[in-house]
């Protein structure tokens, strides 16, 4: 009798850790044969996409629960389920237009596989530009008035095959700037020279210079142009900044304090008629330096009642000369209470 219990309960046991070791081994695993693609030299291009497979080398089913990209111009499309045995896919793109010259983009992969709960692809590659500007970026046009202002930018095609031309140049600022195009030193290679005109008012604004060319893939290259003039008066700070500053209680005002900005001209005698202030708690008085070519503005803050936690007192002060070109000056003052 003993011994027959004895028998069938080890018997149960035996199932039992049976069982439990089958159920222990069912689990996923996750395998990646890449964890990273480098495209190299790639053309500019809208998109650029890499579909990396996934296998499941396990014996359970393989759950992709996340796929992170590490920024927003990266996006993810994945296969959730992955059979035991099976492929499925993970597919990175990154947006052509939110990346420039050499880059890579990752994403985290997040699995039940308890081995691999977190893994990390990547795509990475070096744009190039069908059309090769130099130097690249913005056109910056400063300077002040009736200063010669001009820049030199070197264009060129990357297509080897292509017997490269420009065809035509244009911007949306003819107001503003002038350009010229000329042959390069080397053949398929231009030079564009683009200026600021010279007796432009105190301003600051953005255009676009078009250039057209006979390459397929790049019609038109757009170069953003910044125009500014500057002027010959200049305050210093443009922001003034008070600090934190101890504001009044509920009986009185906090102590006044004051603080200078200078204002000067580089070329000629100025006057300042008057400074303002859209803000009663800040007032200024202004003290002549130097012959009519420099002023300090003693800026005086007399601290209003605190009314809230983290008050801030902002201004700007609006300085009036006689000069034609620049009739006004702004600068913005700011304190914070304690």
């Amino acid at each position: 009798m003993n011994k027959a219990f004895s028998a069938t309960t080890l018997a149960l046991v035996l199932a039992a850790s049976a069982t439990a070791a089958l159920a222990q081994e069912a689990r996923p695993r996750i395998e990646l044969p890449r964890m990273k693609i480098d495209l190299g030299k790639i053309f500019e291009a809208k998109e650029y996409d890499y579909v990396f497979p996934v296998l499941n080398r396990g014996n359970a089913d393989l759950v992709i629960s996340e796929v992170k990209p590490g920024c927003g111009c990266t996006a993810a499309t994945f296969d959730r389920v992955i059979p035991p045995g099976g492929e499925g896919k993970i597919r990175l793109l990154v947006e052509g237009d939110r990346v420039h010259g050499t880059f890579e983009k990752s994403a985290q992969v997040l699995t039940n596989d308890p081995d691999h709960a977190q893994m990390t692809l990547a795509v990475a590659g070096t744009e190039v530009p069908y059309v090769n500007v130099v130097p690249e970026g913005t056109v910056y046009l400063h300077g002040r008035y009736g200063e010669k202002i001009e820049k030199s930018i070197t264009l060129s095609s990357n297509e080897e095959k292509l017997p490269f031309e420009i065809t035509n140049l244009s911007s949306n600022i003819d107001d503003k700037i002038t350009y010229k195009l000329t042959p390069g030193p080397a053949k398929g290679q231009y030079t564009v020279l683009v200026s600021k005109k010279a007796d432009l008012p105190i301003q600051s604004s953005y255009g676009s210079l078009f250039i057209a060319s006979n390459s397929p893939n790049a019609k038109e290259t757009v170069l953003q142009v910044h125009v500014m003039t500057k002027g010959d008066i200049t305050a210093s700070p443009t922001l003034l900044n008070f600090g934190q500053v101890k504001f009044g209680d509920t009986k009185a005002a906090g102590a006044a304090m004051t603080k200078p900005i200078t204002v000067s001209k580089t070329t000629g005698p100025f006057k300042i008629k008057q400074v303002t202030s859209n803000n009663p708690s800040f007032t200024a008085e202004v003290v002549p330096v130097a012959g009519g070519q420099k002023y300090q503005i003693q800026v005086k803050f007399t601290p209003p009642v605190k009314k809230r936690p983290n008050q801030n007192e902002n201004a700007e002060l609006t300085i009036l000369t006689d000069d034609a070109r620049e009739p006004s000056i702004r600068v913005q003052v700011v304190a914070r209470s304690l």
